[in-house]
């Protein structure tokens, strides 16, 4: 009865509009309070659920990324991504998708990737004769790679969520899936873009042009190289580079590029405190969440229930990307990684599957479901940026849904795709 209450209250909360994370905590009190539970105990969950070192590294990147965002260093790496891939056939959506590749290494977040792409090369796409719902589409479906090349913010909070999966091994298991989703949609992008005879860039770049973009693009590409590194090297931890990478960035805008202005910086440090609280906040309360759901022995039930339907590791992953990618439509990223990750991540041990090449598999599938009705909150952000619907959107984004379910496949059952740079590090 008590998990009754907590999951009827939890998706009443949700329907009639309560932010998710007070809809977890407040549904959490309603299934205590039936358990007979003492709520002093409430405080101890949530603090227990934020006290960790490891949480330093998130305020840290989202300052990293907001400070690159805000000095301007979006056009350098789109210009030369377009140096690389511009002259392809649609080759502004090659540079949109390969620019998202870039800044992943930046912010590690598929919000900020699309806003700072988006706000770019939509206009410029547009301009060009490709479709505002399509170029909005490109940038979205480039988005998710945010998060999955380093640093990440989402294989962070899935640490936090699950225990006992190293950070920096989730880092390295990231980067080879990151490049293969976006070789992926730019396979598409190449395909649509023949089909509707997009164009392609004609005229060249002068030496002094190329040299001075390729200057400008290694200074802020250095960023991620520090950050992995750094782990690699033992200098310092993923939690620790995540300080560095803040420093950088401040280093960055205001040394080289000089367009970062001092006035801007209580903006920036509001905006990465205000995102940093919501997060905390989501953290403390999907503590109490996962801790009733312990006690209530749900990843037990889960677990057996799994093996009483097969003991086939394969026939599992399957199973289980089904299930994740109807949850990516349904509840967004963090959240679904917070409730969920304790869940599945003790099941899959059980089978035998590596804790890194679970984490990734987890991960990826979720970051899907950003961009798939209902929620997908990447949606609503595309459309707002592109000025487009969401209907428009949804259209467009179809064939590369499609190419990225293909490729949540490969890495789920191709395990040396997300393996192999980690084994070569020592993880």
């Amino acid at each position: 009865m008590t998990l009754f209450i907590l999951i009827v209250a939890f998706f009443i909360l949700v329907i009639c509009g309560m932010p998710i994370a007070f809809a977890i905590g407040v549904s959490s009190i309603f299934a205590l309070l039936h358990a007979g539970t003492s709520l002093a105990l409430i405080s101890h969950y949530m603090f227990a659920g934020v006290d960790s070192f490891i949480m330093c590294a998130v305020p840290m990147f989202i300052l990293a990324g907001d400070t690159m965002t805000h000095g301007g260093l979006t056009r350098s790496l789109t210009d030369f991504a377009d140096i690389l891939v511009g002259r392809f056939r649609g080759g502004l959506g090659h540079t949109n998708i390969l620019g998202s590749i870039f800044f992943a290494g930046i912010t590690g977040s598929a919000t900020a990737d699309t806003a700072a792409i988006g706000s770019v090369l939509i206009p410029v796409m547009a301009n060009r004769g490709y479709s505002k719902a399509y170029s909005t589409a490109v940038t979205i479906a480039g988005g998710i790679i945010g998060p999955i090349i380093p640093p990440s913010l989402t294989f962070i909070i899935y640490s936090l969520a699950v225990g006992r999966v190293s950070i920096g091994g989730l880092f390295m298991a990231g980067i080879a899936p990151g490049i293969l989703v976006g070789i992926s949609l730019m396979l598409v992008n190449y395909r649509v873009s023949k089909r509707r005879n997009y164009e392609k860039r004609t005229e060249s770049y002068s030496w002094k042009a190329i040299l001075d973009i390729i200057r400008k693009s290694l200074i802020v590409l250095l960023m991620p190289v520090m950050i992995v590194g750094g782990i690699l090297s033992g200098v310092y931890t993923a939690t620790e580079s995540a300080a560095v990478a803040a420093a950088y960035a401040l280093i960055v805008s205001f040394v080289f590029f000089r367009r970062l202005k001092i006035g801007q910086l209580p903006d920036i440090f509001l905006n990465s405190a205000k995102v940093s609280a919501i997060m905390l906040m989501l953290l403390a309360t999907s503590n109490i969440f996962s801790h009733i759901l312990v006690t209530e022995n749900v990843p037990v039930y889960v677990a057996d229930f799994m093996f009483s339907i097969t003991k086939n590791k394969y026939v599992f992953l399957f199973i289980l990307n089904c299930i994740l990618f109807v949850i990516g439509c349904l509840v967004d990223l963090f959240p679904a990684i917070l409730i969920f990750g304790p869940i599945f991540a003790p099941i899959s041990a059980r089978y035998g599957i590596d804790p890194l090449h679970f984490g990734v598999i987890f991960c990826v599938n979720l970051l899907i479901g950003l961009n798939t009705p209902p929620v997908g909150s990447g949606l609503v952000v595309g459309a707002a940026i592109g000025g487009v619907t969401v209907d428009e959107l949804i259209k467009e984004i179809m064939p590369f849904l499609w190419i990225q379910v293909a490729a949540i496949f490969l890495i789920t059952y191709i395990p040396m795709i997300t393996l192999f740079i980690p084994r070569m590090a020592g993880f």
